[in-house]
């Protein structure tokens, strides 16, 4: 049976892909690519058949890694055209993917091109910022969902904010919209005491506090620790350069993983969009993770560690959900649990657990308004530390993970893995 295309993963090192460099607007770019304009790769110098499998030759390197999903255009035999995962990386110029029947042809004839599809959800409204990125919101295109709010993205310099500071998108949950600017209904997160936290900043200097809900993509490690490296506070210059990203989706969800400094081997792990619901009724089925952070600019980065979203065994993994269950507007918060990975005294029994013989994982539940409201998408939690090689894939009953080192806590190091593949 011919693999499905539903999950998309896209990579920093692919053909023509945007990079989260120490610049603002660098994530909306990211954003842009995968959620909603796709990736060139390039012209398509064959597409040759034996049976159902076709290869594709590239005149030149294509970058493209095993699993990905492609989308072939121009040939003249319809049969070729259009989404396809990859099979087999043989080489750095070819490609084999397969096609639910035979090819009328063996070679394909046309202008060939091809692409990383995006996700296919849709960009509403956004701003430009002329000092530097600016503001942007997305939204998947699935009419038949019962909620479909938006992602509000703000990727530009805070005017109290120093440039030389770690770079961040303020992101957040926004039930409706008239523009960019202009929010109606639910927010998440939201604190009615003061609506502008997750927006506005305050303060000056290093004393600045500027947002809540943050996708840090530029931050000032340099050891590769860069949640609880000693004394990289937000306040500490990040250094210029490219960062590792990898963005994993449907058109209703997505994670964005990406290594905020330079030299960092571990990744954060960030997410929105829609989880498996437990209760039928509960149709406000959309959360937001990053790192609940609202700490000065100089505050030590101790505390930020432990306010990962969707890391495992954090005690403050604040996971925000546009809605309670019952659909009350504040306060609308949860956590990320495997109540098996707990370990009395430690924050993660996988900072524990060496080699096992086996790699066993378990899913991640969303437990909010003291019940388990759902299952959240693609992620897995292990029970070692780190039992696989960083960025390596793993393969278990037809469904393919790749395995991302993570950092929690107050400089525990572990692993988790995320789904690119296979039947959700």
């Amino acid at each position: 049976m011919v693999a499905s295309t539903d999950i998309k993963f896209f990579v920093h090192t692919n053909n023509n892909a945007p990079q989260l460099q120490n610049a603002y607007g660098s994530m909306i770019n990211v954003l842009d690519a995968c959620l909603v304009n796709g990736i060139n790769i390039g012209a398509v110098s064959s597409l040759t058949a034996s049976g159902t499998i076709v290869t594709a030759l590239f005149s030149s390197s294509h970058n493209l890694m095993q699993y990905q999903v492609i989308k072939i255009t121009g040939a003249n035999q319809s049969e070729f055209n259009g989404e396809h995962r990859i099979l087999t990386v043989p080489n750095a110029q070819s490609v084999t993917f397969e096609l639910a029947a035979a090819p009328s042809v063996s070679t394909a004839t046309g202008t060939i091109t091809a692409s990383l599809p995006p996700l296919g959800w849709e960009k509403p409204f956004l701003s430009v910022n002329a000092g530097g990125g600016g503001k942007a919101t997305y939204r998947s295109t699935n009419e038949f969902l019962p909620s479909r709010p938006y992602l509000r993205v703000v990727d530009e310099l805070d005017p109290l904010w120093n440039a030389n500071y770690a770079k961040f998108a303020k992101v957040g949950i926004v039930e409706s919209m008239m523009d960019i600017d202009t929010m109606l209904g639910v927010q998440s997160p939201y604190d009615p005491t003061n609506p502008n936290k997750n927006w506005v900043g305050t303060g000056s200097g290093s004393g600045a506090i500027n947002g809540w809900m943050k996708w840090y993509y530029a931050h000032g490690e340099s050891s590769g620790l860069h949640i609880s490296e000693p004394n990289q506070s937000d306040a500490s210059s990040p250094a210029n350069g490219a960062r590792k990203w990898i963005i994993i989706g449907t058109k209703d969800s997505f994670i964005i993983a990406n290594s905020p400094g330079v030299n960092t081997a571990n990744y954060l792990i960030n997410g929105f969009g829609k989880y498996k619901p437990y209760f039928g009724g509960d149709i406000f089925n959309d959360y937001i993770s990053g790192l609940t952070w609202s700490g000065s600019a100089s505050q030590s980065p101790e505390s930020r560690g432990w306010s990962q979203g969707l890391v495992q065994g954090s005690t403050l993994n604040t996971i925000f959900t546009s809605r309670k269950l019952n659909g009350g507007t504040v306060g609308s918060t949860g956590t990320a649990s495997a109540q098996r990975l707990t370990h009395s005294g430690y924050q993660n029994i996988s900072a524990l657990v060496g080699d096992i013989g086996e790699i066993i994982y378990t899913d991640v539940d969303l437990w909010a308004d003291s019940v388990f409201r759902g299952k959240l998408p693609f992620i897995k939690w292990l029970y070692q530390a780190q039992p696989l090689p960083n960025f390596q894939f793993f393969e278990d009953n037809g469904v393919i993970y790749l395995a991302l080192n993570t950092e929690f806590g107050s400089r525990y190091q572990g692993q988790l893995l995320l789904q690119i593949a296979g039947e959700l």
